[in-house]
């Protein structure tokens, strides 16, 4: 009986020498933007546009990439030259809009269009480390190493930038599944006048999701890149420049004074990071909300959240619904 004690035990401390350790990772969520703006003309008609390039990246217990996921929110709002917008509402992504993005056709040069081109980008990125990455060598930000010249020939400069910013802000998570990133925009427009400069905001939300193998959110990241450039009754442009994310901006987006909790922005957001955390979709879409008012729609009102979060979510919820819809197999 002794001998046979002995054995089993042996034969568990086989079993769990054998059993695979869960692995570690490091993921993380950040976004880069560039605001333009164009005069108007009798053709084409003036234009205001926000390019919001977010980037969520997985990374292994070396610092190398084991996923990579790029997308390019780009959208604007047109005048003409009196002052009168033409045109202001949201599109989809980049990725998104895939062959109909047009790239393909519109130039000699692209093979391929955007969305095939940047799946190539975050497959060539997979396998090397930041500072791989950050070596990639380029002429006039394109890829000039024989790897990737011949297969991507768009821009990659601001691509490098919001996945360095990503892994940057990479947070450790264990039973991870899938990860994945996704986004919700608005555009809203108003004529300039004599009194005062017309404008074009884009609000691009975007968020990252991890989620385990039942589908329950393991972390989430939400922030939102607020921009807007402005022009004057005679089609010219006043301003147009990129503006940090509403987290970058910290305390100096000036929600806490204006707050019945008391609040920041940024707080609050994370305040929602955190009550998403162990929720399916499903369960973080049935959150109870209220209208407080006409700005502030959707506004959770259960008593587990509405003294933390007094800010509208539906955005919010929509953004991390994209991004768990999008999220890719980690292996």
């Amino acid at each position: 009986m002794k001998k046979l004690l002995l054995l089993v035990a042996a034969a568990l401390l086989v079993f769990a020498g054998c059993a695979k350790e869960e692995p570690v990772y490091k993921v993380g969520t950040a976004s880069v933007t560039t605001v333009s703006g164009r005069a108007a003309a009798e053709t084409p008609a003036g234009r205001i546009q926000a390019n919001v390039t977010y980037a969520t990246v997985v990374m292994d217990k070396d610092g190398k990439f084991v996923s990579v996921d790029i997308d390019t929110a780009q959208n604007e709002g047109t005048f003409d030259l009196t002052g009168a917008i033409v045109k202001a509402e949201a599109r989809p992504t980049k990725k998104e809009r895939g062959a109909d993005y047009g790239m393909k056709n519109a130039s000699q040069v692209a093979k391929a269009e955007w969305d095939e081109q940047i799946k190539v980008l975050e497959d060539w990125m997979v396998g090397k480390t930041l500072a791989e990455v950050l070596a990639m060598p380029l002429a006039e930000n394109k890829p000039s190493g024989d790897d990737l010249k011949t297969s991507v020939t768009i821009t990659v400069d601001g691509y490098i930038a919001a996945v360095k910013k990503a892994a940057e802000a990479a947070v450790e998570l264990k039973g991870v599944a899938k990860v994945g990133s996704g986004s919700v925009t608005s555009v809203a427009a108003r004529a300039a006048t004599a009194d005062a400069a017309g404008r074009v905001q884009v609000n691009t939300t975007y968020a990252g999701v991890a989620l385990d193998k039942d589908g329950k959110v393991l972390w989430t990241f939400i922030d939102v890149a607020q921009n807007q450039g402005t022009f004057l009754t005679d089609g010219t442009i006043d301003k147009a420049e990129a503006a940090p994310t509403k987290k970058e901006k910290g305390d100096a987006y000036g929600m806490k004074d204006r707050s019945e909790i008391g609040k920041e922005w940024y707080e609050q957001a994370q305040a929602l990071e955190v009550y998403f955390t162990g929720k399916t979709i499903a369960e973080i879409k049935a959150i109870p909300t209220f209208e407080r008012d006409a700005t502030h729609l959707h506004v959770p009102s259960g008593d587990d959240l509405k003294t933390s979060v007094t800010i509208t979510i539906e955005s919010y919820q929509a953004a991390v619904e994209a991004a768990a819809g999008y999220a890719r197999d980690i292996k």
